[in-house]
């Protein structure tokens, strides 16, 4: 349950926890290191144990920083300070569990979760779990004792190389706002407080600054500039009045506990829409076009270091109210780092959203292999002359539709924001 290392794909960043216990008896490659998949990157064993025989690698190090993990997992084995600490009596895991179980009669928590917050002194009960299975992680406790303690001066929660930045450039990690999960201060965060403080350090303008690109934006750039040397895109902006959906989405938080954005209604729609035109849902593969029955919706979530997006499975299939849940998690963990890989592939249809920017349209690059993206532009107020001549104000939103002409015909995409239209025009077919 300890956090080991974080890992940077091209798409997400990740912190990996030891499955086990045990110590790292060698560490083979070194922070920084582009390493190859399924390429061992340390041993982890017994105290004492040596490493396999020829397992040098590049960035190894004779002396692990990380902290020791304990073999045992039981609540009364002694901890690293050589203390012993209890479980209250409701915290603890049933007898009859082998040992190194992770769950209790009350609450699922890792070993390590467990350990920290009898040293705390905090209630698991009370910790909010941050684990693919609900279970609470040794991060939740930190955070939480350090909420506990507030105006003391125990450091927030972070991760290991967030640690060793900011101490090597003396920056106090109680100063730096954490955007991992539970507030937990990461690599990213000390970065942009350490930027930040140099702006702000008055003097003459420096030499112009140049850094390598992240892993993630190499790949972002690498695959915008594939879609727009391969495919031959197409726009087509459609201005579609919304003033019933903004009315209808209005009486629909009114009527509900659960509260609705305009971007949830927009998801939902073009969810149907990628539903009744195939040609979206279709790619090139060599000399065949293959189309996907899946309506696997993308949704672009801007980050610090890039873009992700996060894909929506089955989501024609989906209660509004489930794809409005989905989305907020989808984006807030996307932001955060703890999305899997597994989240950000399959998509068969990309949305992507500046409308909270003011943006009239633009034009959205194709995510490949996909055919075709949607972009939705803000809503803007406009006088109209309605059908008994008289003017009035009415919201009209442009949609930005960016197809690969390879496979989508300019009449296919056409037909797509038509039904757009009917959907946005009369919202109370977005839910039948």
């Amino acid at each position: 349950g300890e956090p080991l290392l974080e890992i940077e794909t091209d798409k997400t960043s990740m912190e990996v926890e030891a499955e086990s216990s045990g110590y790292i008896i060698k560490i083979l490659r070194g922070e920084g290191e582009t390493v190859p998949v399924i390429e061992p990157i340390g041993y982890l064993g017994v105290e004492g144990e040596e490493a396999p025989a020829g397992t040098a690698g590049g960035g190894e190090r004779t002396e692990p920083e990380t902290t020791p993990q304990h073999e045992s997992p039981d609540w009364s084995a002694p901890h690293a300070g050589g203390e012993t600490t209890k479980a209250e009596p409701s915290e603890q895991a049933p007898a009859a569990e082998k040992p190194g179980a992770v769950r209790s009669r009350t609450v699922a928590a890792t070993p390590a979760a467990r350990r920290r917050a009898g040293e705390l002194g905090v209630k698991l009960a009370q910790i909010r779990p941050s684990g693919a299975q609900g279970e609470i992680k040794l991060r939740d406790v930190e955070q939480a004792g350090h909420t506990a303690e507030a105006g003391s001066t125990t450091e927030p929660a972070a991760s290991s190389l967030a640690r060793r930045i900011a101490a090597g450039e003396q920056l106090a990690l109680s100063d730096i706002d954490g955007s991992g999960p539970q507030g937990r201060v990461v690599r990213k965060d000390v970065i942009a407080a350490l930027s930040a403080l140099r702006e702000s350090e008055p003097g003459e303008a420096g030499p112009e600054q140049r850094t390598n690109l992240s892993n993630m934006r190499r790949i972002i750039s690498r695959r915008m500039l594939e879609s727009h040397l391969t495919m031959p895109p197409v726009t087509l902006n459609a201005r579609i009045d919304v003033t019933e959906l903004f009315a209808f989405r209005k009486e629909l938080n009114e009527s509900s506990e659960r509260k609705f954005s305009i971007n949830d209604l927009m998801l939902k729609a073009v969810a149907l829409a990628v539903r009744k035109h195939d040609s979206v849902r279709t790619t090139i593969e060599g000399d065949e076009l293959v189309q996907r029955d899946s309506v696997n919706l993308g949704m672009a979530v801007a980050i610090d270091s890039g873009l992700l997006v996060p894909v929506i499975n089955h989501a024609d299939q989906l209660p509004l109210s489930a794809i409005s849940e989905l989305s907020k998690d989808l984006a807030e963990r996307g932001r955060s780092g703890r999305l899997s890989p597994d989240e950000l592939k399959g998509g068969t249809f990309t949305v992507t959203n500046l409308g909270m920017y003011g943006i009239h349209s633009f034009t959205p690059i194709i995510n490949p292999p996909q055919s075709a993206i949607l972009g939705i532009n803000a809503a803007e107020p406009h006088l109209r002359r309605d059908e008994n001549g008289e003017i009035a104000e009415r919201l009209f939103m442009m949609l930005s539709l960016t197809i690969d002409h390879r496979v989508v015909d300019g009449a296919q995409g056409a037909e797509f924001l038509v039904t757009m239209r009917r959907l946005l025009e009369n919202p109370v077919q977005i839910l039948v």
